[in-house]
């Protein structure tokens, strides 16, 4: 049942190597991982594959992410020697691969930026619309990455149910919605499928828990350990 499921690499391989690392992108790929997602932001006007606010937790340096300059950030080590990557280094490794991404806009003021990047990559082909999906908590943000680049799928994320979940999705015409796995049951999924949108859990690190997902009509998993997915059964 878990074959039929789509694998994201959250993050990469994040679960054997430090996230957000082009590291763990090629790990994720090596162990048959075909997309792999990650997090953007913005330092000196240049977009960076990070997820938090803060240094400590990923880095060996200290303080607010917003705070450094882009030179100072890559010379951080974000785990076994790796740099913070670029986004347009993991995009070239995802081009590289023929392989999927999908981009979360993490920081605030990322739509615009990531429209610009990806269209620079569609118009040079270095990226078909296929290997594209991006996703966002800000949905403010998501609507207008839609705006700007109705061609490509776009998820909201979600770890509350909003009120006007329904409004949300014809707003942003989603090609599915990312959900924390603990609010999912049968009647919600069928309630977002009809609306035209797939359910993607998060975060799934037990294939049991991904099986039970897949009964109940969610398509795709994020984990951290996506080489638990691609050994024999």
């Amino acid at each position: 049942m878990t074959s039929s499921l789509q694998i994201f690499a959250h993050r990469g391989a994040s679960g054997q190597s430090p996230e957000n690392t082009l590291l763990a992108f090629r790990q994720a790929f090596e162990c048959g991982a075909r997309w792999i997602e990650l997090d953007t932001q913005l330092v000196e006007n240049q977009l960076v594959v990070f997820h938090d606010d803060c240094l400590e937790r990923t880095t060996n340096g200290r303080g607010r992410l917003n705070a450094l300059s882009l030179a100072e950030l890559r010379r951080l080590d974000a785990g076994q020697g790796q740099q913070v990557p670029l986004l347009e280094e993991v995009l070239q490794l995802v081009s590289d691969r023929q392989a999927g991404v999908n981009i979360e806009l993490k920081g605030p003021a990322t739509a615009v930026p990531v429209a610009q990047m990806l269209d620079d990559q569609l118009v040079r082909g270095q990226l078909t619309s296929e290997q594209l999906l991006v996703s966002s908590f800000l949905l403010d943000e998501l609507e207008q990455f839609h705006q700007l680049m109705p061609q490509l799928h776009c998820a909201p994320i979600y770890e509350t149910l909003p009120e006007n979940l329904e409004d949300w999705l014809v707003r942003l015409l989603p090609w599915s919605v990312h959900l924390d796995q603990r609010l999912i049951d049968a009647a919600l999924v069928a309630r977002i499928t009809a609306c035209a949108c797939r359910v993607f859990a998060w975060t799934v690190n037990d294939r049991d828990q991904a099986q039970r997902l897949a009964q109940l009509g969610v398509k795709g998993i994020f984990t951290d350990f996506p080489e638990i997915f691609f050994e024999t059964e």
